[in-house]
């Protein structure tokens, strides 16, 4: 597991807006953590190995990492994610009724919540926040208005960083499915971040087990 000055760094690149002044050190010292293999190449450039992608950065003369390249590296780690070496993992937990969003860390000892403090019976999850269908009515513009309440909110908590949708159903009722599709048709820079979607039976399904499908999918 990495150091938290590193996660730091990395939830700073993924985060919205794309930092402007993320020192070259802080940068180099992420790649020393989390890539294959980094190595430094005449004409001061820093050549990454990532997941078997090759990547190279220029240092710049001012010690602050160009936008170009911190664009560059948040798409890098926007499709490559690598959960276990940050310590956290984000998902989306919805059904027809109500929505979570939840950082998992997995490293913490307690439960926080940004509305009031809560503890929880599995110490791992932060729970982000919470949005409920307003109506509850059958209809198309009902859950099209919940998907997008629920889209604004996840580019709130969560930036542009990778997060994995969870729901259950099949059909017509696949509220999970539908999510994304409202994604992919109306929020594409939120579509880009679904790292895959479980299908989980959340009625059933505790704070350990929403975890532990989680980390299944960004390991797939």
């Amino acid at each position: 597991m990495v150091n938290a000055h590193t996660r730091k760094t990395y939830e700073a690149i993924l985060g919205a807006p794309a930092p402007r002044d993320l020192e070259w050190d802080r940068f180099v010292t992420l790649w020393s953590d989390l890539a294959d293999s980094v190595s430094n190449e005449s004409g001061d450039r820093l050549a990454v190995q990532y997941q078997g992608h090759r990547e190279v950065f220029r240092r710049p003369h001012d010690g602050r990492v160009s936008i170009e390249d911190v664009e560059r590296a948040r798409h890098l780690l926007k499709s490559h994610p690598e959960p276990k070496g940050v310590g956290t993992v984000a998902a989306v937990a919805i059904d027809a009724e109500k929505a979570r969003i939840l950082v998992f860390d997995l490293d913490a000892q307690k439960v926080v919540d940004r509305s009031e403090t809560i503890r929880d019976t599995d110490p791992r999850a932060r729970r982000l926040r919470t949005v409920e269908r307003r109506t509850g009515r059958d209809d198309v513009a009902d859950l099209t208005g919940y998907f997008d309440e629920l889209a604004d909110a996840v580019r709130a908590d969560l930036g542009g960083r990778p997060f994995v949708v969870l729901g259950h159903g099949h059909g017509k009722s696949d509220v999970a499915a539908g999510f994304v599709d409202r994604l992919r048709s109306h929020h594409g820079e939120l579509a880009q971040a679904v790292a895959g979607v479980a299908d989980v039976d959340l009625s059933a399904a505790d704070d350990g087990r929403l975890e532990t499908e989680t980390v299944a999918v960004l390991r797939r």
